[in-house]
C-alpha cells in the first residue's frame, strides 16, 4: 500500500460514516479477525462506523470485536425493529463508538441495512462476505457506475444479480457500495486506501471525474509533472502561467484525488486547438485515464468548433501515433505563433494531428 495515498486520503475520510455488513457465515471465521483489525484503524483515524451483523445476534461480532480492542457498543434491538434500532445506533455513532447492530434478517443488502445508512448520510455501504465479489476475466470489476449497470454493462459478469442490488444502494443515496472477499487479510484497509482497490465497487457517477483545475490544484499540478519536466517530457510551467490559463487545464479525478493532468490550448484563427500537458500519475498508468482525458479534449475542441487538433511530444509518439491513432505532420502546419515557441525551444518533438470531423 503506498503510504502517500493513504496520507492523502485520511482527511478525506475523517468524519465520513462508512455502514459495513458482514455476512453470517464470516462472523464465525477467523478471517473476522484481520477485518476487525482494520475497522479499529479506520476509527482510530477519525471515521465513523456501523458493524452490521447479519442475522438476530450481536453477542460474537462483540466479543470479536472487544478482543481486537474495539471501541465499540451494541444496540440492543435489531434493525427490523425500525425507528427505535435506528436511534440508538446513532447514539452510539455520536459518543465516538463503533455501533454493532444485528440486521435481524437475512442477505446482504437487506431493507433495514440500507435504511439505516441513508439515514445517517453513510458515503460508503461495505459488505464483507466470503467470496462471491463480481467479476470479468478473473479479476474484479474494480468501479463500474451505477448508470452502467442498469444499462447491461456488466452482463457478462460473475455476480450480475449482485451488482444490481449494489447499483439500487446507490440509488438510494448512498454514493459507494464496496463488495470485498472477508477472508483477504487486509481487505477493508487496501479496498479504501487505494483508487483501483481489492474488491468492487459501485458508485455514483462522481467517482471519475474530469473537471476544470482550480486555483487551489496547480501546487499538487506543479508537483505531480515535475520529473517529467526535469526529464524534458514536459514543457516547464510556472505557478503564474498555469493561473493566467486556468480555463485551459482540466484535471482526471478519481474520489477528488487528482491522478492526472491535460490541457485545451484554443488556436481560433486557425481553425484549430493543442492538446497539450497530457500526464498520469506512475501508479495510475495502464487503466484507460490518459485515453480518456484526450477524448474529453477532443470533444471539447469539437464542441468549440475546431475542425482539427494536433499534440507536440518529444517522449509518447508511439502512444499518440499507435494508441490513438493521431497521424504524424509536418511542423509547418501548425499555427505560426506556436510553431515559432516550438523552433525557439529547439526540442525535437514530433507533431500529431486529428480530424475532428
Amino acid at each position: 500500500m503506498n503510504v502517500r495515498s493513504v496520507l492523502e486520503y485520511v482527511p478525506y475520510f475523517r468524519g465520513r460514516l462508512f455502514v459495513v455488513h458482514i455476512c453470517a457465515e464470516l462472523l464465525a471465521a477467523e478471517p473476522l479477525v484481520d477485518a476487525l483489525l482494520d475497522v479499529d484503524a479506520l476509527h482510530e483515524i477519525g471515521v465513523r462506523l456501523v458493524l452490521v451483523a447479519e442475522g438476530t445476534d450481536t453477542a460474537l461480532l462483540l466479543r470479536r470485536a472487544g478482543l481486537c480492542e474495539v471501541h465499540a457498543a451494541a444496540a440492543e434491538l435489531p434493525l427490523t425493529a425500525g425507528d427505535a434500532a435506528f436511534a440508538r445506533v446513532q447514539q452510539i455513532v455520536e459518543r465516538r463508538q463503533v455501533a454493532i447492530v444485528a440486521s435481524g434478517t437475512h442477505g446482504r443488502f437487506d431493507a433495514g441495512s440500507v435504511a439505516l445508512a441513508a439515514q445517517l448520510g453513510a458515503s460508503k455501504y461495505i459488505c464483507l462476505q466470503m467470496g462471491g465479489v463480481p467479476g470479468r476475466g478473473g479479476q474484479p470489476i474494480f468501479a463500474v457506475r451505477e448508470h452502467d449497470v442498469f444499462a447491461g454493462s456488466c452482463a457478462d459478469c460473475t455476480h450480475a444479480d449482485t451488482l444490481l442490488q449494489a447499483a439500487e444502494v446507490c440509488r438510494s443515496g448512498i454514493p459507494r457500495v464496496h463488495l470485498l472477499d472477508g477472508r483477504h487479510r487486509g481487505a477493508l484497509l487496501d479496498e479504501i486506501f487505494s483508487e483501483e482497490g481489492v474488491g468492487a465497487m459501485v458508485h455514483t457517477d462522481s467517482y471519475r471525474e474530469i473537471r476544470l483545475l482550480q486555483e487551489d490544484d496547480i501546487p499538487e499540478l506543479l508537483s505531480m509533472i515535475a520529473r517529467c519536466v526535469v526529464d524534458s517530457k514536459l514543457v516547464e510551467r510556472t505557478y503564474e502561467s498555469i493561473r493566467e490559463n486556468l480555463d485551459s487545464y482540466y484535471v482526471y479525478t478519481l474520489d477528488d484525488t487528482i491522478v492526472g493532468c491535460v490541457a485545451l490550448y484554443p488556436y481560433p484563427d486557425d481553425n484549430c486547438a493543442e492538446l497539450g500537458c497530457l500526464f498520469i500519475k506512475k501508479n495510475y498508468e495502464g487503466h484507460g485515464y490518459g485515453r480518456a482525458m484526450c477524448r474529453f479534449i477532443e470533444e471539447r475542441a469539437r464542441a468549440l468548433g475546431f475542425e482539427w487538433i494536433f499534440a507536440i511530444s518529444q517522449s509518447a509518439v508511439a502512444y499518440f501515433r499507435d494508441r490513438l491513432g493521431y497521424a504524424e505532420l509536418p511542423r509547418d502546419v501548425l499555427p505560426a505563433a506556436r510553431r515559432a515557441v516550438l523552433e525557439a525551444s529547439g526540442r525535437t518533438s514530433a507533431v500529431f494531428g486529428h480530424r475532428l470531423g
